[in-house]
């Protein structure tokens, strides 16, 4: 997308971009901040550089703005980790319902099993769509 087809001059997302840093960027502050960037017509790859971080990271972030509510504050509250709350985001509806009453259950010792299990999930809501 060139400049002309920006919502907002590159001065102010740059000024938006910043509140990151202002706001000590939690995974789902990033993901509101880059989530209305995006909305401005800023790609993962321009955002990045504004905010000092690989385009991927972004990609990541918002993916989290798919969580459903209370995942999503689950994240704020730091409950979640960014890169979990990222698998979990993957899911559908059930998926992500059936997940955070697996977190809360307390039946994921580490994140790396929370997003196994996810990934698992995943791979069974893919395999569930006809071809």
């Amino acid at each position: 997308m060139d400049a002309s087809s920006k919502v907002i001059p590159i001065e102010i997302a740059q000024q938006i971009a910043n509140q990151i840093d202002q706001a000590h960027g939690t995974p789902m502050v990033e993901a509101r901040i880059y989530g209305l960037l995006a909305d401005a017509g800023y790609t993962a790859e321009e955002i990045g550089p504004m905010t000092r971080v690989h385009w991927a990271r972004v990609l990541n972030r918002l993916a989290l703005r798919k969580l459903s509510a209370g995942a999503q504050a689950m994240v704020d509250h730091g409950a979640l980790s960014g890169d979990s709350g990222y698998h979990i985001a993957q899911l559908g509806p059930e998926g992500q319902a059936g997940m955070l009453a697996r977190i809360r259950n307390g039946e994921f010792a580490t994140d790396n099993d929370l997003q196994c299990a996810a990934l698992d999930i995943q791979g069974d809501e893919e395999a569930a769509i006809p071809a």
